[in-house]
């Protein structure tokens, strides 16, 4: 077990937001299922390649979504640090037949991350030049583009937690509203209708703050079959 928790010494590992500009789309298949199954196997019994490669595979996409839901950067490092070592803690808590192992760490992520918000009371609280962009299609003006993703992402992160993981789970990370379901741990319904109310919420934000670009935008990417992608 000393073994497997080294490469959790190794922070750099976690992306930098100034370098990943798109959100990979992450193919969630049998075959994939299959080889996290086997990893983990590997890593029960204590090799340390079977940890190794799922945390190599797993902690961008884990930090990601942390970081789009939170907004703090120092919070989503911790929570992606404690999320894998969860899995190294109870590694048979989790069962391939109730969905992809991703799908269950975004689960644990998304309990530590507000549970983290609970503790230093930054629910919305985000620094005004903080790197945590939403990247808008390419414009002429790049100072009009930067301007409006960084009203899209502040109308995000003042939604209200409910809202604002949906957002994130079925417009950005662009999961199923049953996948979403699995993480947040209700049903479809309660998510379809969720995503309902936050639709609105973002669209009246964004109108308030006089951003009627950043409106008609997110207005595309919450009702298209793409999520927009986040800087990180």
């Amino acid at each position: 077990m000393r073994l497997i928790l080294e490469p959790l010494r190794l922070s750099g590992a976690i992306p930098n937001v100034k370098q990943q500009w798109c959100l990979p789309q992450m193919d969630l298949n049998h075959a994939e299922l299959e080889d996290d199954t086997r990893l983990l196997c590997l890593m029960m019994d204590g090799e340390e390649r079977g940890f190794v490669d799922l945390y190599r595979k797993y902690q961008g996409p884990v930090y990601r979504f942390a970081l789009q839901i939170c907004g703090i950067r120092h919070i989503a490092e911790e929570v992606t640090q404690e999320t894998f070592l969860s899995l190294i803690r109870t590694p048979r808590n989790y069962h391939a037949d109730r969905g992809p192992l991703l799908l269950y760490l975004f689960g644990i992520a998304r309990r530590l991350v507000w549970k983290s918000a609970r503790r230093e009371r930054v629910y919305e609280a985000i620094d005004s030049d903080r790197d945590l962009a939403v990247s808008l299609p390419e414009f002429a003006n790049d100072f009009a583009r930067k301007d409006e993703a960084k009203r899209l992402r502040h109308a995000i992160l003042s939604l209200p937690r409910k809202y604002r993981e949906v957002i994130v789970l079925c417009s950005l990370q662009e999961l199923s509203y049953e996948a979403a379901a699995r993480v947040v741990g209700s049903s479809v319904g309660t998510i379809r209708s969720r995503m309902h109310r936050a639709k609105q919420l973002l669209l009246r934000k964004l109108r308030e703050a006089g951003s009627l670009g950043g409106a008609a935008h997110s207005d595309l990417f919450l009702s298209g079959p793409r999520g927009l992608d986040y800087d990180v």
